[in-house]
């Protein structure tokens, strides 16, 4: 694994520089995390990509098979293998909550 840093140039995109395409995304990921997670807000700069890591994103949560702690492994084991820390602990904190009972 490489510890090297690369970027690409472009800066986040925030609901005061989005175009109406970009807001429309960030609006529902904001309706749908409560927040809008920081890499969403550099992939809509490409409106395409952010699409396309959403479609993916829910057809591996609706189809394959797992349930949502197995999903949240996957994730975990991604983000750990990627060396993303932002990614690590978001879903380290999603899978301790799939494990919580909930209340009736």
């Amino acid at each position: 694994m490489s510890n090297n840093t690369y970027s690409i140039g472009l800066q986040p995109v925030t609901s005061e520089t989005a175009n109406e395409k970009q807001k429309a995304i960030l609006e529902k990921a904001q309706k749908a995390n409560g927040m809008i997670p920081n890499m969403y807000r550099n992939m809509v700069n490409l409106p395409g990509l952010q699409e396309t890591y959403d479609l993916g994103y829910q057809k591996f949560r609706s189809e394959s098979g797992f349930s949502p702690a197995e999903q949240e492994v996957v994730f975990l084991t991604l983000s750990v293998d990627n060396g993303c820390n932002y990614c690590t602990a978001a879903h380290s904190f999603s899978q301790i909550r799939c494990q919580k009972p909930r209340r009736q």
